[in-house]
């Protein structure tokens, strides 16, 4: 399975998936089953579904690619 390593900023609501407002992170990023799957890189807590990368948007900004890697 494909997955991208990516920072970005979380623009959600507090405490959504573990989450804070305005803070930033390094995330794991990947597709699995037609949804969007992210957990916190080298961490397996904040593990959030998407269903489409548009949605993921809705909720992240400054988004930018760090690394692809082989699964």
């Amino acid at each position: 399975m494909k997955k991208v390593i990516v920072k970005a900023i979380f623009k959600g609501q507090d405490g959504s998936c573990g989450y804070k407002h305005n803070s930033e992170y390094e995330l794991t990023m990947w597709q699995h089953n037609n949804v969007i799957e992210i957990e916190r890189y080298n961490d397996d807590n904040g593990n959030c579904e998407y269903s489409t990368v548009l949605t993921f948007f809705d909720n992240w900004d400054c988004v930018r690619v760090i690394k692809h890697i082989k699964d």
